[in-house]
């Protein structure tokens, strides 16, 4: 059954599976199903292929059950079928009966995200190049010396809107978010997503989601795990949040430092196909430059919830 899908290599053995969960540096997915359920695996196969499909960065399984023994199957956790497995670091992260509905790939997408910025396909028609050397050096002179940051990321997506417009690339929104505790755990440390929020920072376009979940939307997904989020259709996207609805397709870059997640930064793009890969890398360099030189409170400053 999904032995002809172009995102799951099929199994009908736990051994080669368990393999590479110990093995894998990425995520691996595992999709248990059966005959005698083969037309809801297909669907779920189905619902999650614009998700899924084309992933160097994830190893996906189908284990088909049919040939496996009971006992084991129950072993490994696995409920009623179609059901889903997420692993990381060789742990079982997440498990879930599966479903053709937006509440699954909702549940997917939060441990893998999206296609992130190496895997996706740039659009046939190149975009005119943002002068990314320019604007590092305009990044570079505003945030020597600046620790505050508020005032650094005021500037920077100040100065990353213009880069775009620059070039005949007009963008809707440029901006930030910050991981922040809430009033109801202010000592919550920074990795403890569940107990902490997104909270709107210094951005340039029109008024957007004050507040935003770990693990919900284009942003969520870009600080839970750890990957630039580079969404050629935002509607394809699972979840997606829409603070402004002109938007068509959104790259998200998580900002790590120390190995803290201090937030996001999100751009937005009222076509589709709006980003490319230079964009992932240029806005990395950005990010790069003035991180480390400015003091992110906001670690530590909660949000009364």
């Amino acid at each position: 059954m999904a032995g002809n899908s172009s995102y799951l290599t099929t199994v009908d053995e736990w051994a080669p599976v368990a393999a590479s969960i110990a093995a894998a540096k990425t995520p691996v997915l595992v999709l248990f199903g059966a005959s005698w359920c083969a037309v809801k695996t297909k669907k779920v196969v189905a619902a999650n292929e614009a998700l899924l499909a084309g992933r160097s960065d994830i190893a996906a399984y189908y284990a088909n059950v049919d040939g496996m023994d009971d006992d084991d199957v129950m072993d490994l956790g696995v409920g009623e079928l179609p059901y889903l497995q997420v692993y990381a670091n060789g742990e079982l992260l997440d498990g879930f009966k599966a479903a053709d509905d937006d509440a699954t790939s909702k549940k997917v997408v939060r441990h893998v995200g999206w296609n992130g910025a190496v895997s996706v396909t740039d659009p046939a028609d190149t975009l005119p190049a943002v002068d990314y050397d320019a604007l590092h050096a305009i990044v570079d002179k505003y945030t020597k010396g600046e620790s505050d940051f508020i005032a650094n990321t005021a500037n920077v997506a100040a100065a990353i809107w213009h880069a775009f417009y620059a070039v005949g690339r007009p963008i809707n929104w440029s901006g930030f978010y910050f991981n922040r505790p809430t009033s109801a755990s202010p000592s919550a440390s920074p990795t403890d997503l569940d107990a902490r929020l997104l909270v709107l920072g210094p951005f340039q376009g029109k008024p957007a989601c004050k507040r935003i979940k770990f693990h919900s939307g284009v942003c969520g997904a870009a600080a839970s795990t750890r990957v630039i989020q580079r969404i050629p259709d935002v509607h394809l996207f699972p979840g997606h949040i829409a603070c402004d609805d002109a938007s068509q397709s959104e790259i998200v870059l998580p900002i790590v430092h120390n190995g803290v997640v201090l937030g996001v930064l999100d751009l937005d793009c009222p076509h589709k196909n709006g980003f490319q890969r230079a964009d992932a890398d240029g806005l990395g360099r950005i990010l790069d430059l003035f991180v480390p030189r400015t003091e992110w409170v906001s670690l530590t400053l909660p949000i009364t919830v």
